[in-house]
C-alpha cells in the first residue's frame, strides 16, 4: 500500500468511531436479520420450528390484525404482511456486512420506521417507542459514524483497490 493510501485512512479512520460504527451497524443488521427469522417461527425453545408455513401463518394474522385495527387500507395491509419478513431478512444481512453502506443504512432506518408506522397505527404503541425507537437511534448513530467504515465491506473494498 502506498504512503498516500495509508496516510488517508488513518485519516479517515479513528479506531475508536471504527468500533462504534461497527457495532451500531452489526446491532442495526443483527436486530432486523432476528426480527425477520422469527417471522418463520413457531413455538419456544427446544420446540421452535422455523418453516414456511409458520410465515404464512404468522403474516396472515399481522395483515388481519392491521386491517381490523388500524386506519391502514386493508389491500395494503396483506403485501406488506406477507413481505416485510424477507425485507427484514435482505436489508439485515446487507447493512451487516457494510455493502453501499449508508444506502443499507438508510433502508435499514426505512424499514425501521415502516415497523413503526405499522405498530402506531395500532392502539397499543408501546413497542413503537420502546423496540422500534431504539432501532432508529442506533441506526442513525451507525449513519452518523459511517465515515468511519473501515471495517465494512465498502471500507475492506476501498482498501484493497488503494493497494
Amino acid at each position: 500500500m502506498s504512503e498516500d493510501s495509508q496516510d488517508k485512512c488513518h485519516k479517515c479512520c479513528n479506531l475508536g468511531m471504527t468500533y462504534a460504527h461497527v457495532i451500531a451497524r452489526l446491532f442495526v443488521g443483527m436486530r432486523l436479520f432476528m426480527a425477520g427469522v422469527d417471522k418463520f417461527r413457531s413455538g419456544e425453545g427446544a420446540n421452535a420450528t422455523f418453516n414456511f408455513e409458520n410465515y404464512e401463518k404468522k403474516t396472515g394474522l399481522i395483515a388481519t390484525l392491521m386491517s381490523e385495527k388500524s386506519i391502514i387500507p386493508a389491500a395494503l395491509c396483506g403485501p406488506y404482511a406477507h413481505s416485510i419478513g424477507y425485507v427484514l431478512l435482505l436489508v439485515g444481512v446487507w447493512a451487516a456486512l457494510g455493502f453501499f453502506t449508508e444506502l443499507s443504512l438508510l433502508a435499514a432506518g426505512l424499514t425501521f420506521l415502516s415497523l413503526g408506522f405499522g405498530l402506531s397505527a395500532l392502539p397499543d404503541d408501546l413497542e413503537l417507542s420502546a423496540n422500534i425507537g431504539i432501532g432508529i437511534i442506533i441506526t442513525v448513530a451507525a449513519l452518523v459514524t459511517a465515515k468511519h467504515k473501515c471495517l465494512s465491506l465498502d471500507g475492506l473494498l476501498a482498501k484493497k483497490k488503494a493497494a
